[in-house]
């Protein structure tokens, strides 16, 4: 029977447990329905070391997250938006930011964990100007996790970077939401604040109570460079952590439209990280990013050799020949219901990027990857 430590919020005061509780032999201490009194005999148990049952603890956890509501990857994405959004913005009111951050980190892993294909064309699929701040932050966080899920990184190391991908710019929300906006060149005042983002976002992490070095030196790093030319100290020594986080902050910046330019297809992206010499020195994560993203990501619009439009549905093992949903006939005539293609078959094969603005068809994402 797999046990791992007792969580903070899993045991409540006055409420009968919904679950026994272990020591460190795996004998029961506490039976289902036992009533903790205060807050005073909690923090006893605390620390005195509990222990629950896996399965029991990431049912409990996963029922938490989703607060009663049915799990839909598309509903939960545009939840952590809105609450990340207000996270972000009004952090000097909030209380207990560490833990609430903790928490979104958490529903990001729910994401990652219950379909990454659903996850992925979420990221693609639901971009939105308007709160470019929170999304580019979802995306980042979403990315870091599914790379450090492939490295097999510990819960901890896992969760900390997710955390750091989802403040790093809580500095300059504000600036980074006028910029995507802006078709003029940066004023010096705007580039100061960019520069300086990283040290000034980890001085309001720790001020709000976050504790965990590896989180906030991913957030003070995350825009330097082994090769010394990063920012805001040009130091050439760069954790694992932050050389991550800057690989998909750039990756997730290709794929978001600013008013400046359009957006890159995830095929366009993961070309310039593996071209650019300041990504691929000393990066081990660029070839991992791409292995998890694929070459065509669910969610990105694909021509097949036959001539039908689709939508890339799921991964595959090979990532040239992802499975695709046929949205229109050879003749660009609209499908009533897509149609399932395998583009390993030669007829199959996709041949090109469809930019998103050039396909007129709407699509429902709840529709085709369900509740997945």
């Amino acid at each position: 029977m797999p046990l791992e430590k007792l969580g903070a919020g899993l045991a409540k005061c006055g409420v009968p447990l919904e679950f026994d509780i272990f020591g460190e032999d795996g004998k029961v201490l506490l039976r289902r329905g036992f009533v903790i009194a205060d807050q005073q005999q909690l923090d006893a148990f605390l620390k005195r070391g509990l222990f629950i049952e896996t399965a029991t603890s990431a049912a409990k956890i996963e029922e938490d997250l989703l607060g009663g509501h049915e799990y839909d990857p598309f509903w939960m994405w545009d939840q952590i938006v809105a609450k990340l959004g207000r996270l972000l913005r009004e952090y000097e009111t909030q209380e207990d930011v560490p833990s609430k951050v903790i928490r979104l980190s958490r529903q990001v892993q729910m994401l990652n964990d219950r379909s990454r294909d659903a996850a992925l064309a979420a990221m693609i699929l639901l971009s939105d100007q308007g709160r470019y701040s929170q999304v580019h932050a979802l995306h980042a966080a979403l990315l870091c996790d599914m790379v450090a899920v492939r490295l097999e990184w510990d819960e901890e190391r896992r969760r900390s970077v997710v955390c750091a991908a989802l403040t790093m710019n809580i500095s300059i929300v504000d600036t980074q939401q006028l910029l995507v906006e802006q078709v003029e060149p940066l004023t010096p005042e705007q580039r100061q604040d960019i520069k300086t983002h990283p040290k000034s976002g980890a001085d309001i992490l720790h001020g709000v109570g976050v504790e965990d070095a590896t989180w906030l030196q991913a957030v003070l790093d995350h825009h330097e460079t082994p090769l010394g030319y990063g920012y805001p100290n040009g130091t050439k020594e760069v954790g694992e952590e932050a050389t991550l986080l800057r690989t998909v902050d750039v990756f997730s910046a290709k794929v978001s439209p600013r008013a400046s330019r359009k957006s890159m297809s995830g095929a366009q992206a993961l070309r310039v990280l593996f071209t650019d010499p300041g990504m691929t020195t000393a990066n081990p994560f660029v070839t991992v990013l791409i292995k998890e993203v694929g070459i065509y990501p669910p969610g990105s619009f694909v021509k097949l050799a036959n001539g039908e439009i689709g939508i890339v549905y799921k991964r595959s093992a090979n990532a040239h020949t992802p499975l695709v949903l046929s949205l229109t006939n050879t003749q660009g005539t609209p499908e009533a219901k897509p149609i399932r293609r395998d583009t390993s078959r030669e007829e199959f094969k996709v041949i090109s990027i469809v930019p998103r603005e050039n396909v007129k068809i709407r699509i429902d994402p709840v529709g085709i990857w369900g509740s997945t």
